[in-house]
């Protein structure tokens, strides 16, 4: 694929594909849109953690202060959680 024809499928510019090869950043949409292009999941590549299983599930819970107690969490993980 020429790097004109990539420009198009990812709706941009050809000096905006140059862009993205230079630099060590990219837009979260864009690299969607890459992924979808190329047939490759490449957020899954970002996301996925060195060494770690891919069956590993992280999870954010929201908990008000006086309910940290109840988690049974060392007193010196909850001391730094409440600053």
């Amino acid at each position: 694929m020429t790097i004109r024809e990539f420009a198009d499928r990812i709706n941009c510019e050809r000096t905006t594909v140059y862009h993205i090869f230079k630099y060590k950043s990219i837009d979260i949409e864009k690299l969607i849109k890459i992924s979808e292009v190329l047939n490759y999941d490449f957020i899954s590549e970002v996301y996925q953690k060195e060494n770690q299983p891919s069956q590993t599930v992280f999870v954010a819970v929201e908990v008000d202060a006086d309910s940290l107690q109840q988690l049974n969490l060392p007193a010196d993980f909850i001391r730094l959680i409440k600053k």
